[in-house]
């Protein structure tokens, strides 16, 4: 089932297939900027790419598909070598089917139960998301409850393009200084460099394909550690801009080089560099690294509640 939400400024479409982004359109161009498919069967067909799922339990990899709670160790889902991806991938809560909660013209909340053990996590989780239209921005809330101490790690994997075939001519700014590098299966390891004379150096706009000299993708982790509301990054053509705010810790940024050929909405190709997915999310695998990092840890009894807000605005 898909629902639109607009005001005088946006227009959302949201299926409850994952509680999944379908479509994001400025009305002014009619650019719509979120990357998707026409059906829900060509989201579970291109799974992999989990095109503008919400993810959870934990967004991201958890290390050899384990992390130890409260003295106790779980042993997750494996589907990503020997790691677990984004929740367990397509089974995930990005592939389950979401329940109506509430609808307005201009806001929509689903809702998903997660059972004790899904994907090897502990908990009877219930999760609710909710997307909200104001003025130029759409804001996506998580918000859940538990009856055991769980992971709750909620991000939105859309891949964003605004109006070109690809994101090369994009220009992208971070507004941290810091990513993490990852180990040859994509973990996110546990180190943080700073980005200065480096590839993955958005500290000013930069043009994102100026910066596949040396590496063929990104797909790291940039991070900021810490709770507070912020703006995370700014993405821009000669048409629009895209702001992205949270009071998550850290962003991971992935540039779709495995993208692949999928034919996506209105019949166009989705290619490689075809979109830039901007995660906001905890520290990856930052469970399994001690005390450094920020925890995605939801207590019994406790509500966990975190944002991501999108502004479109013209150039």
């Amino acid at each position: 089932m898909r629902y639109t939400i607009e005001n005088d400024v946006l227009k959302a479409e949201i299926s409850d297939l994952g509680a999944t982004l379908t479509r994001l359109i400025d009305k002014q161009s009619g650019i719509d900027v979120v990357l998707g498919f026409n059906e829900d069967e060509d989201y579970i067909r291109n799974s992999g790419n989990n095109i503008g799922a919400t993810i959870g339990r934990n967004s991201n990899r958890i290390g050899n598909a384990r992390f130890s709670l409260n003295g106790k160790t779980y042993q997750l889902s494996v589907n990503n070598n020997m790691n677990q991806l984004h929740g367990g991938g397509d089974n995930g809560f990005g592939f389950k089917k979401w329940k109506l909660e509430d609808k307005k013209d201009d806001a929509l909340t689903l809702s998903y139960f997660s059972k004790d053990g899904e994907e090897g996590f502990p908990g009877n989780l219930f999760v609710k998301a909710t997307y909200r239209l104001e003025g130029d921005s759409l804001i996506e809330e998580f918000e859940g409850n538990c009856d055991q101490d769980t992971i709750f790690n909620l991000t939105n994997h859309s891949y964003f393009n605004l109006g070109d075939k690809d994101i090369l001519d994009h220009y992208l700014h971070m507004t941290s200084d810091t990513y993490s590098p990852t180990d040859e299966y994509g973990l996110t390891l546990d180190e943080t460099r700073k980005t200065a004379g480096t590839p993955y150096d958005f500290n000013t706009f930069s043009r994102i394909g100026d910066h596949f000299n040396d590496i063929i993708n990104i797909d790291n982790n940039y991070v900021w550690e810490n709770l507070e509301d912020k703006l995370m990054c700014e993405l821009k053509n000669d048409k629009l801009q895209l702001n992205i705010y949270s009071d998550l810790p850290d962003m991971h940024v992935y540039t779709a080089y495995y993208l692949g050929t999928d034919t996506g909405k209105e019949n166009k190709p989705y290619e490689q560099y075809g979109g830039i997915a901007l995660e906001a999310q905890f520290y990856p695998n930052g469970i399994n690294y001690g005390d450094k990092y920020l925890f995605p840890i939801l207590k019994k009894g406790e509500q966990a509640k975190h944002y991501i807000r999108y502004q479109l605005k013209k150039v």
